[in-house]
């Protein structure tokens, strides 16, 4: 696992998401969800030039940390940064009102609503048409349900409760 994991790390860290996608996603030792590969077709498309566009694969980060969960009960957001819920408020809310996305542009925020994206600070981040689902996707992939911690209270419990009981069984 580690020698994948660090040829993955250094694939998507150097831009070559070709290597990434063909190569090494396939020998992967755990159950690699499909929106990966929606992820890093994002990044060959968009992040094509490293020095001013990079890739935050975040579904990439949420596989790993449903792993470290799995394995040894690790909390989430230590490699994935931003809360699943609180983004998608933010790209939301970019999207519905024109003066708030502007504001955000001011601030250095970019977003790209063709591809459905947002460079945050630590890169391109692709929303993408199924967000949600594709968390769901990840979680579903190892079998656990990813236990964020809550604003304020910093409490762990799943991303996204109401869609959650919507879905019936799933993890």
């Amino acid at each position: 696992m580690s020698l994948w994991l660090q040829s993955s790390l250094q694939a998507l860290e150097s831009g070559d998401y070709e290597r990434f996608r063909r190569g090494i996603l396939p020998i992967a030792p755990l159950p690699i969800p499909d929106c990966l590969g929606r992820e890093v077709e994002f990044a060959e498309r968009r992040c094509r030039d490293l020095s001013q566009d990079r890739l935050f694969p975040i579904r990439f980060l949420w596989l790993l940390e449903a792993n470290e969960q799995r394995r040894w009960g690790y909390p989430p957001l230590a490699r994935s940064h931003y809360h699943p819920e609180t983004l998608l408020d933010f790209w939301e809310r970019a999207i519905a009102d024109p003066d708030y996305r502007q504001a955000r542009e001011a601030e250095g925020f970019r977003f790209d609503l063709e591809e459905r994206a947002v460079e945050m600070t630590a890169g391109w981040i692709y929303i993408g048409e199924r967000f949600i689902e594709d968390l769901f996707e990840v979680e579903d992939a190892l079998g656990v349900t990813l236990q964020f911690p809550s604003p304020p209270s910093g409490e762990p419990r799943p991303a996204f409760a109401a869609r959650r009981r919507g879905r019936g069984s799933g993890c």
